[in-house]
């Protein structure tokens, strides 16, 4: 509570001493000498008991001239109290003002004495609002009372000089209770001429103005004008249209929270995230906050769901100092009494950073780090039913990202991102990839050919995969030709030839033609030809004949890797199948090269909780073109709690299984144009089997 004045507290004690004493001593002074705080009684006479107190006043005295008030127009936008934003050399730390919907209504209210109300939250733009309200007051001039100044000693000042006087009541609670504004006290300033402007929080005005007590009964009597934080399309609109580097990114970031909130503490939120301490205290927080701002820089406007967010976050490796449960408490709570550094979006469980954030980050340049490749694929391989947000945005964001890497020597990242864009950018990728001497490159875009029905284009490809190494561009490119080796080996084994026979044994095999490859096995293995053995069991096993295992153990006991994988699968179907003995065929095929060995060891790891050694059999398995360890590979992630990583390989399997596809219905008849064979029957069976491709 506030004391009264010096010369109050006089005239009060002179009041008592006329009051006690009725024969008022006519040599006592009407109000004794005072000194600051100090009342002189020196020389004075009193006749009976005398009680004095003293008041101390402590706070700033207000300038109790109204001739020394301030012109509104030349009162500044700090001085009233509006916060400035990030230093910007040669731009003022305020930005210009931007014209408010309010602005016409508060004008109206302003033009009559009495108390004016805005009504707003914290930093919603009040004082910015209030201060370019009353320059519209010309002649009037501004006082400014601090909080909890005496208004009565305002008043008195003006007693006897009506004018045009604007009394600035910042935070009108401030000013209310003992000493502050009242119903009576604001009568006498408003028949002085005075407006008396405040501020107060929607909540506050309307849980006070129903009270009886002095304050409530004020603030009951008010004009009010309400602002609201997030500003209207009108209202940004007029914002964007400033000449002023900072007010496009605000147009563009600020969000409900609201312009004013973005100037005024938007960079105090980026130096909070940003600063060293918060990396001490905070790893992980700090990390899902990047999380929230670079999905913001790839395109995503705008809220997120939790599970997203930490997909993305975790693409920058985990803390174990912090879980990610205070990582996201830390994160969500308010600062400076107004957001955390995370936003709830308009559906539950959604986040999105604060828009300042945004643009700090974008401003900031290079000094932030590049978005993290995996982000970008995490985005793009979102089916667009669980994630509403717009693909080609972020594509476009990409693009624009990765730009300088496309356009140099990353071949991974070329590959990479061909699998993410249409047809034509995608073969261009690849051909790229492809020319600059990388494998996977090359099988990539023979594939993408053969999906298309270009197998003559895929064939060069093909060949450069297969030189390089990869046995699936190996396989693929003896399926293609199979029909060509068909007719020669056909020749052969006719006369005689068991090598031929054995050949063409296979393939048929690859055909689906087992009957006939049956036969051509047998007169293989009849003419001493004891490599058939494998395949001829095989072949066998499929069928779940007996005599399998008898080709199969002469197969693997002189040595044939693929024939111990191939027997261990047969042992495998046994009704007491037993894994002591089946696996060790799985491990001596694998070790020797046996890719599909390597895919049923990987199965049986899994099994055993072995997943590591797992993943490593299936990538052996996918590079010696065993389709079905690409779905192995993503359903183990899945398991693994990595869908994005997933999702890549589910994509893989569908791939690989459209160009087996399209290999069995076109590819087993493709014959050479320049050996003069009939192209036109793989034309019509090629678009057969696209057809059914597309549907």
């Amino acid at each position: 509570m506030n004391a009264p004045t010096p010369a109050a507290a006089a005239t009060e004690l002179a009041s008592l001493i006329n009051e006690f004493d009725p024969t008022r001593v006519a040599h006592a002074p009407a109000q004794p000498p005072s000194s600051g705080d100090h009342l002189d009684f020196r020389g004075s006479t009193f006749k009976g008991t005398v009680a004095a107190v003293q008041h101390n006043h402590y706070g700033t005295t207000p300038t109790l001239t109204p001739t020394a008030w301030r012109p509104v127009g030349h009162v500044g936008p700090v001085e009233f109290g509006v916060r400035p934003t990030r230093h910007v050399p040669g731009l003022p730390d305020v930005p210009p003002y931007v014209r408010r919907d309010c602005d016409d209504d508060l004008r109206t209210r302003l033009a009559h004495n009495g108390l004016v109300l805005i009504l707003g939250e914290s930093y919603a733009g009040k004082s910015y609002t209030a201060w370019h309200g009353v320059r519209s007051l010309k002649g009037h001039v501004l006082h400014a009372p601090d909080s909890g100044d005496d208004l009565r000693g305002v008043l008195r000042a003006l007693d006897g000089n009506p004018g045009d006087y604007v009394v600035w009541l910042d935070e009108l609670t401030d000013h209310l209770g003992s000493g502050g504004l009242d119903l009576k006290l604001l009568g006498r300033f408003t028949s002085l001429g005075a407006v008396m402007l405040g501020t107060i929080s929607p909540d506050e005005y309307y849980r006070r103005r129903s009270g009886t007590a002095p304050g409530e009964r004020v603030i009951a009597a008010a004009r009010t004008v309400e602002l609201a934080r997030e500003w209207s399309d009108a209202e940004l609109e007029r914002l964007a249209g400033l000449d002023d580097p900072r007010a496009y990114p605000a147009y563009m970031w600020s969000g409900r929270e609201g312009a004013a909130s973005y100037f005024a503490i938007g960079h105090l939120l980026f130096d909070e995230w940003r600063r060293v301490g918060t990396q001490v205290k905070h790893p992980r927080g700090r990390l899902l906050v990047r999380a929230a701002v670079d999905l913001a820089r790839c395109g995503v406007r705008g809220a997120v769901p939790l599970e997203l967010l930490r997909t993305v976050q975790e693409q920058y490796g985990t803390e174990e100092r912090e879980s990610f449960e205070d990582a996201l408490d830390w994160a969500t709570t308010p600062l400076f009494g107004v957001s955390g550094l995370l936003v709830q979006g308009d559906e539950p469980g959604t986040w999105r950073a604060y828009g300042a954030l945004v643009a700090e980050a974008l401003r900031s340049g290079g000094n932030l780090e590049p978005v993290p490749d995996g982000v970008w694929w995490a985005l793009l391989d979102q089916p667009a039913a669980r994630l509403s947000i717009d693909r080609d945005a972020v594509l476009d964001a990409a693009r624009t990202a990765l730009h300088p890497r496309l356009k140099g020597e990353d071949t991974a990242l070329m590959i990479a991102f061909a699998g993410r864009v249409g047809p034509n950018e995608r073969w261009d990728l690849l051909r790229r990839a492809a020319d600059a001497g990388d494998r996977q490159g090359a099988e990539a875009l023979a594939t993408f050919l053969l999906t298309r029905g270009d197998i003559k284009g895929a064939i060069p490809y093909l060949e450069r995969a297969a030189e390089a190494g990869s046995s699936r561009a190996a396989t693929t490119l003896g399926a293609l030709l199979r029909g060509q080796a068909e007719t020669w080996l056909r020749k052969a084994a006719e006369d005689g030839d068991p090598v031929a026979a054995h050949a063409l044994g296979d393939v048929l095999v690859g055909v689906g033609r087992e009957d006939e490859a049956l036969r051509w096995y047998r007169k293989a293995a009849s003419a001493g030809r004891h490599e058939v053995a494998v395949g001829l069991g095989a072949l066998l096993s499929r069928w779940r004949d007996p005599e399998a295992k008898v080709w199969l153990s002469y197969a693997a006991a002189w040595g044939d890797p693929r024939a111990a994988g191939e027997l261990g699968v047969h042992l495998s179907w046994e009704p007491e199948a037993d894994e002591a003995e089946v696996v060790p065929l799985y491990q001596r095929a694998a070790h020797a090269g046996d890719a599909n060995a390597a895919h049923n060891l990987g199965l049986w790891m899994v099994r055993q909780g072995r997943f590591d050694e797992a993943m490593e059999l299936y990538h052996q398995a996918v590079e010696g073109g065993v389709t079905d360890a690409e779905r192995s590979i993503a359903q183990l992630l899945e398991a693994q709690g990595k869908p994005a990583e997933a999702q890549d390989w589910y994509r893989r399997a569908a791939t690989a299984w459209r160009v087996n596809r399209l290999l069995h219905k076109a590819g087993i008849e493709y014959e050479l144009a320049a050996e003069g064979e009939d192209l036109g029957r793989l034309v019509a069976v090629t678009d057969d089997a696209r057809s059914e491709l597309v549907h």
